[in-house]
């Protein structure tokens, strides 16, 4: 955990201010690019390149790029996909990249929002302007809209193993 993590309530909130502290001054260190994995998937750390200096030049490349070649910059880099890489953003840019997320981008396509579930380079720029989208129409910030989504989804998942299950309890008596 990075030193500046120390004392803060909410993890993610701790995370933005860690994050937001270390952009101001134009790089993102190592214990917090770490912090920010863990938060994601922690399993990604394996896929990793040790050599944190690797992962710093493409952070401060897309800190210096236009928006559309961000996600990109970042996916290119080892053991970074596209949830991970718009993780990375979002907390950069926590009003500009929603963070594709496998629960969110189900209950879009449920809503017939999205008619994609594959979380790809090709589908993010339509995830990304129907969540923005939903930010503005609804009022909400994209954290909110996230976590609505989120929570929306493992509620129903959830109720759908449950209904699996019985249906499963009664063929076995049969």
């Amino acid at each position: 955990m990075s030193s500046c993590m120390r004392g803060f309530g909410s993890y993610k909130k701790d995370l933005l201010k860690c994050v937001s502290k270390d952009i101001s001054q134009g790089f993102i260190s190592e214990s917090t690019f770490k912090d920010i994995i863990n938060w994601k998937s922690p399993r990604v750390k394996g896929k990793m390149k040790k050599d944190f200096e690797y992962y710093d030049q493409a952070i401060k490349q897309v800190l210096l790029s236009p928006d559309h070649e961000k996600l990109q910059i970042l996916i290119g880099l080892d053991g970074i996909g596209v949830p991970v890489a718009s993780t990375i953003l979002n907390f950069i840019y926590p009003d500009k990249f929603p963070i594709m997320d496998v629960r969110v981008t189900e209950a879009l396509c449920e809503f017939k929002y999205l008619n994609v579930k594959a979380r790809s380079l090709k589908n993010y720029s339509r995830y990304r302007k129907v969540i923005l989208e939903i930010v503005r129409d609804s009022g909400c910030s994209m954290r909110e809209v996230d976590r609505a989504l989120f929570a929306y989804h493992k509620i129903n998942d959830q109720k759908k193993k449950r209904k699996n299950t019985k249906r499963s309890h009664c063929c076995n008596s049969i």
